[in-house]
């Protein structure tokens, strides 16, 4: 990096390219740590010492636990068969002595290219120390099941896929664009913060969201394998193929999410009676104040707090609140006096 750096200095003072640096920013990604490590501690009679009461100057053993054999307890781990006996629990730099370094052929092997960096993507934030879990990968990979099939369909009995894909020619609806352009304007706004997990999140959400629907338009699948293509580029490319293109994808502009399709078609709104919130009505985006208040006087639930009693003035918070404001029940009818025994006597002075 750095002599590069120089390099592209020497060809700015020459004249040759217009800009100082090559980079406008420099992005320091975190360190990778191996998978934790769980170590046991025991004295000199081969009985197991718990961790928080090691001292530096004790001469104790120390033994490798495999994962299984510990559990969660609080903020740290204890011996599954020994539940008093606390473990220390660390995750190291990957390096050849500690024996934790691992082999990035074998996961493509068993999971492929795509599922390796989705994961690498989804530990976590881009510039944060993460710690590696082989196990934690079979999530991805199964996202990318989910997806396949969404798409292509389950495999058939030989466990070949049939030819083409599920999707349809139609027009997708409102519902369905809309969950497409949302996550579109998340993956794209993730991106450009390098907060890569987040953004496969939302990918996940859309297909969990797309496997319940009746059907699958074919724009919808198209727009949305190419928001999957930079995380994953070699499933995104054989999907784009079986969606009937016979040219890369590496081409296409990356989708746009049109503002539109990014508002709420509804909302919930709080309804308080006096102050307090006594149930909530669900209102269209824009509801005036008007609509909000016969919609809370519709509801069976609101409407009962509401009957009788006049109202002094409403508050309303477009989108967030509905405070109707509730006069008293009005003067109590006044009750017949009791007789005055002394009222009918006369006084003689």
């Amino acid at each position: 990096m750095k002599p590069f750096s120089v390099i592209f200095q020497v060809l700015y003072d020459i004249g040759i390219v217009s800009t100082k640096e090559p980079f406008k920013c420099v992005i320091n990604q975190g360190i990778i740590l191996g998978e934790v490590q769980y170590t046991a501690f025991k004295d000199q009679d081969g009985n197991y010492v718990s961790a928080d009461s090691v001292d530096a100057s004790d001469e104790l053993y120390q033994e490798v636990i495999p994962e299984e054999k510990v559990k969660k307890s609080g903020d740290g781990f204890v011996l599954d068969d020994n539940p008093g006996v606390q473990v220390l629990a660390r995750a190291h730099k990957m390096s050849k002595s500690r024996g934790n370094v691992v082999n990035p052929d074998d996961v493509v092997g068993e999971y492929g290219a795509d599922a390796l960096r989705l994961y690498e993507m989804f530990m976590g934030p881009f510039r944060d120390t993460k710690t590696w879990n082989t196990s934690g990968i079979e999530g991805v990979y199964r996202f990318l099941g989910r997806t396949w099939r969404l798409i292509v369909g389950s495999p058939l009995a030989d466990g070949s896929f049939q030819d083409g894909s599920l999707t349809v020619d139609v027009e997708p609806s409102f519902e369905q664009l809309r969950s497409l352009h949302r996550c579109i304007a998340k993956v794209t706004e993730e991106i450009e913060a390098t907060r890569f997990n987040t953004g496969i999140s939302a990918m996940m959400e859309f297909v969990n969201a797309a496997n319940k629907w009746d059907n699958l338009p074919r724009s919808i699948a198209e727009a949305f394998v190419l928001v999957l293509a930079p995380y994953a580029p070699h499933i995104a490319e054989e999907l784009w193929f079986r969606l009937g293109h016979s040219s890369t994808l590496a081409y296409e502009p990356f989708p746009e999410a049109r503002t539109e399709y990014l508002k709420d078609a509804k909302k919930v709104l709080p309804v308080q009676v006096n102050g307090k919130t006594r149930g909530t009505v669900e209102v269209d985006e824009g509801c005036s104040e008007e609509e909000a208040f016969m919609l809370a006087s519709q509801d069976s639930k609101l409407s009962r707090f509401l009957e009788g009693k006049p109202i002094i003035k409403t508050i309303y918070v477009p989108g967030k609140i509905l405070n109707v404001i509730l006069g008293g029940k009005g003067p109590k009818p006044k009750s017949n006096p009791k007789p005055n025994p002394d009222a009918s006597r006369t006084t003689v002075r």
